[in-house]
């Protein structure tokens, strides 16, 4: 890859390890060469003889970037850059994708559509396990990336009347569970997904700025306490194209 930017170099001096730092550097780089899809990236020896670094932190750097969607590898040709959006990577809390990608120099942005209590679909009832007539509070938000949609999520919560935040509150933290926290001192601690790809609904087409039968990938989420407790339930519509979830399986 090649750039007109200065080159960077690492601070051994810095409490940062020095595969954090080589990977930063690397980003930048990355975004500053935008659009070179077809060009192959720096090589790990070519990177260890930059840095003056043995392989494991660059091997490190390298692998992070790989998961994260930055760059791809190919056998005996070498690794390559990828889409300027980079996969959502493993580990990343509930709520917090518009913050992660904000911190990757992306323009991303969050629109609140709906805050209110609504009473459930009978399929919601049964999911959260609640009694007939029950309301939860309802959270319907829009993400969008570079002024154009990208993700639909739709968040129910049992949680008490007394809370229910105001389209102001949420636009300023980014997350309905941050205030959930604060406010209630409950934090979401466990998620259980279920992810398919299905084709857009009438209503999905019409905020997710879709064409008629495109699809969709959808994260189904069921959302549970310390205490183990069901609390609530979450659908997040994706749009097909511009949009990766990365994930690890261990062995």
């Amino acid at each position: 890859m090649t750039s007109l930017m200065p080159k960077q170099t690492i601070d051994r001096s810095s409490p940062i390890p020095l595969y954090k730092q080589i990977k930063e550097i690397l980003i930048k780089e990355l975004q500053a060469a935008s659009g070179e899809t077809g060009r192959p990236f720096s090589t790990e020896h070519e990177l260890v003889e930059r840095f003056h670094v043995s392989r494991a932190p660059v091997r490190q750097a390298l692998k992070e970037l790989t998961d994260e969607g930055y760059v791809y590898r190919e056998r005996a040709k070498g690794t390559f850059p990828v889409q300027e959006m980079p996969a959502r990577p493993p580990g990343l809390e509930l709520g917090g994708l518009v913050a992660y990608l904000r911190s990757q120099g992306l323009d991303c942005k969050s629109k609140i559509l709906n805050v209110d209590r609504v009473v459930p679909t009978q399929q919601l009832y049964k999911i959260l396990r609640l009694d007939p007539g029950k309301e939860v509070l309802k959270i319907s938000r829009l993400i969008l990336l570079e002024d154009k949609p990208l993700v639909w999520t739709q968040t129910y919560l049992h949680v008490p009347e007394k809370f229910h935040p105001t389209t102001e509150e949420l636009k300023e933290t980014n997350s309905i569970f941050v205030l959930l926290e604060n406010e209630q001192g409950t934090h979401i601690s466990r998620e259980d997904h279920q992810i398919y790809a299905s084709v857009a609904s009438e209503m999905e087409v019409e905020i997710l700025e879709l064409e008629d039968k495109d699809p969709v990938l959808i994260t189904e989420t069921k959302l549970y306490t310390r205490t183990d407790q069901l609390i609530g339930w979450r659908k997040a519509v994706h749009i097909p194209n511009g949009y990766k979830l990365s994930f690890s399986v261990n062995r």
